[in-house]
């Protein structure tokens, strides 16, 4: 109970926070997007009391004003890129990047190498509002690029594409879990050791499998300190966020090639093609196939 307590604040927090401290320039000379409007193609929406799910594309060259959102919202760059630019700086957000936008604060969007289709996550802080609150705010807009969540954000994703009568309660599970591991992927970036995050990227960087002995060599730590210091770090065993890494290219393949199971299978280092549909059902509640229609 305290655990969901907890996430509830940092959800609750995270899409009001910003209205609590807002800069003032924010409101002056920038339009304001209310409750589910976005700039762009919207190509479809989905909205329960408590989240509105917006798929929005835009064209190369597009240029937005500044502007702000009356509500906090997760940006899953689904295909292709933009340049987004804040009190913060410059920011370059590519396919596959998850950016939090907290409600009032003003920014604007360039696409100048590529169109852009971009899955947002609103969330309404009214609905959020009758959730414990605790000391807890994020006044800027923060990029993540996290398999985790984007496998959750998958998960939605097949929500949005066949909704049904439950999808509203799931849409709306699945986008707590999304916030609290944003918050907490952000939180452990800073907290993480150098030669923990080598190895991470060391599992993100090949193709191949790697053998405990090849992490130990590299950052000079033993065996046993590498998977402990993994687990608790990043909440899974490095053996299951290899199979989440494999499991989110796998994603990628169905979305976006005609392969069969049995080539994406290889291609993603499962051990066959009956080993890749139990994990991929494991690690997002669908099969394959059911995933592949899902999101096409």
């Amino acid at each position: 109970m305290a655990q969901n307590s907890t996430l509830l604040r940092f959800c609750y927090y995270l899409a009001i926070g910003t209205f609590i401290h807002y800069q003032p320039y924010a409101f002056m000379s920038r339009s304001i997007l209310h409750q589910g409007d976005y700039y762009g193609n919207i190509q479809k929406k989905v909205q329960t009391k408590g989240v509105i799910l917006t798929l929005s594309n835009y064209p190369i060259h597009t240029t937005l004003p500044d502007h702000f959102h009356e509500n906090s919202y997760l940006c899953y760059v689904q295909h292709g890129s933009y340049q987004e630019q804040s009190v913060s700086g410059k920011l370059i957000c590519e396919q596959e990047d998850i950016v939090f936008h907290p409600a009032g604060i003003a920014h604007s969007n360039a696409f100048p190498v590529a169109a852009a289709s971009c899955f947002n996550i609103e969330i309404d802080a009214a609905w959020l509002s009758k959730f414990e609150a605790g000391p807890f705010t994020l006044t800027k807009i923060a990029r993540l690029k996290s398999t985790a969540l984007k496998l959750l954000i998958h998960k939605m994703q097949a929500e949005f594409q066949q909704y049904h009568a439950w999808s509203n309660l799931m849409i709306e599970g699945l986008t707590l879990e999304c916030m609290a591991l944003f918050m907490r992927e952000k939180a452990l970036h800073n907290d993480v050791p150098n030669w923990l995050r080598m190895v991470k990227e060391i599992l993100h960087e090949q193709q191949e499998p790697v053998a405990l002995a090849e992490l130990s060599a590299v950052t000079q730590m033993s065996p046993f300190h590498i998977v402990r210091a993994f687990k608790k770090a990043y909440g899974v065993s490095i053996g299951e966020y290899v199979n989440q890494l494999k499991t989110d290219r796998a994603c990628t393949l169905l979305r976006h090639t005609q392969q069969n199971l049995a080539q994406i299978a290889a291609e993603c280092n499962f051990a066959d093609q009956s080993h890749f549909g139990r994990i991929f059902k494991k690690i997002t509640g669908l099969t394959p196939l059911q995933y592949r229609k899902a999101t096409a």
